[in-house]
C-alpha cells in the first residue's frame, strides 16, 4: 500500500493538476457507503422495541414508523453515489490525461538517438498498456478500494458501541488475515515484474515478426522466429501459472484466516447467550452483518492484483519521466556560417568509449565524406551533428556557435537529412514529400520530386501523386522511397546535408537515379556524408577516415592514397576500379 501511495503520489505531481475533485470523490463514496449501512441499524433499533424482542407493547411503535427515514437513506445513498462518480471519474481523467500528456511531451524531448536503443513495441506497450493500468486505477479501483475499506470501519465504529466483546470476537483475526496476504507480496512484485516485462519483450518481438514477416519469409526464417515467440510464450505460461498458483493459494489463506472470525464470532456469541448477556436482537445483527463486513475484505484482496500492477507500469512510466531530456537553447536565429567544427569531441554509449578526442572543421558549403571500417564511429559522428545525443567531452559548433545554443527547431531548419532508413507514412506521395516544408504547395513539391527523379515511377502508380503508399511505404521499392527521401530534402532547402550512405541498399539503376538527385540536393551546401562506396566520393573536397573512434587520415582522394594508408587499403579492398558496374555512378560521383 505504501509503493502505491507514493506512486500515486508521483502520477499527481507529473500531472501538474490539484486532486482535490478526486478526494471529494472519495469522501463522497465513504458518506454514501454510511447511507448504505445506516439500515441495518435503523432495523436495530426498530425491532428491538417489538415485544417479542422484550420490549412492552406501548414502547413498540408502528411499523410504517422506520420508512421515512429508510426513504431518505435510500435517497441519500442515491445522491452521494452520483457525487462521488461524478468527482472521482472527472477528477481522475483530469490527472490522468495531463499525466499522459507530460509522458508523451517528455519522450518528444529526448535526445532522438535514444529510440533506437529500444524496441518499439516496447516502448509502445508501456505508454499505452502501462498509462491505462494508471488510468484505471485512478477512475475505478481508487473508489472501490476506498469503499472496501470504509464499509468495515463504519460497521466495527458502530458495532463495537453496541457489544465490544462480540466485534473483537469479529475483527480478531483480520491482523492475521493482512500478514498472510502480505507475506507473498514481495514474491508477488518480483514474479509480476518478472512477468511483465516478459510480456513487453512479447509485444516488440510481435511488432519486429509482423513487420519483417515479408523479409523473414523470403529467407525462410518466419519459422525460426515462431518458435523463439513460442518461448516466450511458453515462460509467460509458466510465470503466469506460477503467480496465479501462488495467488490464489495466498488468497484463499487470506479469506480462511478472514472467516476465522466467525467462527471466533460464534464462539462468544454462544458463551453471551449462555450468560443471559446478549439480547438476541443484538445477536441477529452481528449475523446479518458479519458477512457485510467480510464481503468487501475479500474483494480488497482482488483489488492488491491490480494495485501491483499498476506500481509495477507506473515505475516504469517513471523510468520514463527520470530520462534527462535534450537542454533546449534559446537561440531562434540562423548562424552566421554554415562550417561544422568539433572541438576535441569525446563520446560514449553508457561504458562504451566510441569517439576519442575528434578535432575536425567540415568547411561551409564543402563536401566532406566520412570514411572507415565498421564500428569505426562514423554513424556516432553524423547522429552528434543532428544533435541525436549530445558529447560528453568538448563541443560542436555551427557557424562558429555551439549547437547547444540552438532550440531544436532552430537547428534542425539548418539541417537536411537522407539516411539509409527512410521514414514514410500511410499517406499520399504529395503528403510525405510536404514533411519537407509545411506549407509547400502542390508545384513546389512536384518540382522537388522531378529534381530527384521521383516523376519516372509516380506517374505510373494509380493515383500519382494522390496515391496512398501504405505504412513505411509499403508500396514502394527501396529505390523509390529513397528517392522520395531526397525530395523531401529538396524542399526542406537547408543549409547543412547530413547523408548515410542513400545508395547502399538498392540496386544499380536506382544508384544512378538516386546518385543524380543527389548531385542536385548537395549544390551549394555543406555536405557530410558517410560512404561505403568510396568510388562515389573520389571528388569530395574533404575525406575523414576514421578507425576505432579516432581520425586516423585526412584529406582528398588522390593525397590518401598517395598515403598508403588505411584509406587507400579500402580502395583496394573495393577493387573500384576495375568494376565495370560503377561506371554509370562515377559519371554523377561527388
Amino acid at each position: 500500500m505504501a509503493d502505491f501511495i507514493q506512486a500515486s503520489r508521483r502520477v499527481i505531481r507529473a500531472s501538474g493538476r490539484s486532486p482535490k475533485r478526486v478526494y471529494c470523490g472519495l469522501a463522497f463514496r465513504m458518506i454514501e457507503r454510511a447511507f448504505a449501512i445506516a439500515p441495518y441499524f435503523l432495523a436495530w433499533v426498530w425491532v428491538s422495541q417489538i415485544p417479542l424482542f422484550g420490549m412492552s407493547p406501548a414502547a413498540s411503535g408502528s411499523w410504517e414508523a422506520p420508512l421515512p427515514c429508510l426513504l431518505l437513506l435510500l435517497c441519500g445513498q442515491m445522491v452521494f453515489s452520483y457525487l462521488s462518480q461524478m468527482n472521482s471519474f472527472v477528477g481522475s481523467y483530469a490527472l490522468t490525461i495531463p499525466y499522459r500528456a507530460q509522458v508523451i511531451d517528455h519522450l518528444q524531448q529526448l535526445p532522438l538517438g535514444r529510440f533506437g536503443r529500444e524496441r518499439i513495441g516496447h516502448l509502445a506497450s508501456v505508454v499505452t498498456d502501462d498509462a491505462k493500468r494508471v488510468e484505471d486505477v485512478f477512475t475505478h479501483l481508487t473508489a472501490e478500494l476506498v469503499a472496501a475499506a470504509s464499509v468495515p470501519v463504519l460497521f466495527a465504529l458502530v458495532l463495537i458501541w453496541i457489544d465490544w466483546r462480540l466485534s473483537l470476537a469479529l475483527l480478531a483475526m483480520l491482523p492475521v488475515a493482512f500478514a498472510v496476504l502480505n507475506g507473498a507480496n514481495r514474491f508477488f512484485l518480483a514474479r509480476g515484474s518478472r512477468k511483465q516485462m516478459l510480456f513487453l519483450e512479447t509485444s516488440g518481438l510481435i511488432v519486429e515478426f509482423i513487420a519483417g514477416l515479408q523479409t523473414l519469409r523470403l529467407f525462410g526464417r518466419a519459422q525460426a522466429w515462431l518458435t523463439k515467440l513460442d518461448g516466450y510464450f511458453g515462460q509467460i505460461r509458466r510465470d503466469s501459472m506460477g503467480v496465479e498458483a501462488w495467488g490464489g493459494g495466498s488468497v484463499q489463506a487470506y479469506r480462511l484466516v478472514l472467516e476465522g472470525g466467525g467462527l471466533l464470532l460464534l464462539a462468544v456469541a454462544g458463551d453471551r447467550l449462555d450468560q443471559g448477556a446478549l439480547a438476541p436482537v443484538t445477536w441477529l445483527l452481528f449475523v446479518l452483518t458479519a458477512y457485510k463486513v467480510f464481503d468487501p475484505l475479500m474483494d480488497a484482496a482482488a483489488f492488491l492484483v491490480e494495485l501491483r500492477a499498476m506500481v509495477q507500469g507506473e515505475a516504469r512510466l517513471q523510468h520514463i519521466l527520470d530520462e534527462p531530456v535534450l537542454t533546449e537553447g534559446n537561440r531562434k536565429e540562423a548562424p552566421p556560417g554554415f562550417d561544422v567544427a568539433f572541438h576535441h569531441v569525446g563520446f560514449a554509449y553508457g561504458a562504451k568509449r566510441v569517439l576519442h578526442d575528434i578535432d575536425i572543421v567540415i568547411p561551409d558549403r564543402g563536401v566532406t565524406a566520412i570514411v572507415g571500417p565498421s564500428g569505426a564511429g562514423k554513424s556516432s559522428l553524423l547522429q552528434l551533428i543532428a544533435r541525436f545525443y549530445d558529447p560528453q567531452d568538448g563541443r560542436i559548433t555551427l557557424g562558429g556557435i555551439d549547437l547547444r545554443a540552438f532550440s531544436s527547431d532552430a537547428l534542425y531548419r539548418q539541417l537536411g537529412f537522407v539516411f539509409q532508413d527512410v521514414q514514410l507514412f500511410d499517406g499520399s506521395i504529395l503528403d510525405n514529400v510536404r514533411i519537407g516544408r509545411e506549407g509547400a504547395g502542390d508545384e513546389e513539391v512536384f518540382a522537388a520530386c522531378r529534381a530527384a527523379c521521383c516523376d519516372t515511377f509516380i506517374e505510373k502508380l494509380p493515383e500519382g501523386y494522390a496515391t496512398r503508399i501504405g505504412e513505411n511505404g509499403q508500396q514502394l521499392s527501396g529505390g523509390e522511397r529513397q528517392r522520395l527521401s531526397i525530395a523531401r530534402a529538396l524542399l526542406k532547402d537547408a543549409p547543412v546535408l547530413l547523408l548515410d550512405e542513400a545508395t547502399a541498399s538498392v540496386d544499380l539503376q536506382s544508384q544512378f537515379e538516386i546518385q543524380q538527385a543527389l548531385s542536385r540536393l548537395m549544390a551549394g551546401r555543406t555536405v557530410v556524408m558517410i560512404a561505403h562506396r568510396l568510388q562515389t566520393i573520389r571528388h569530395a573536397d574533404q575525406i575523414i577516415v576514421l578507425d576505432q573512434g579516432r581520425v586516423v587520415e585526412r584529406g582528398k582522394h588522390e593525397a590518401l592514397l598517395a598515403g598508403n594508408g588505411l584509406y587507400a587499403g579500402l580502395w583496394r579492398e573495393q577493387d573500384v576500379m576495375s568494376a565495370p558496374a560503377e561506371e554509370n555512378a562515377e559519371n554523377t560521383s561527388i
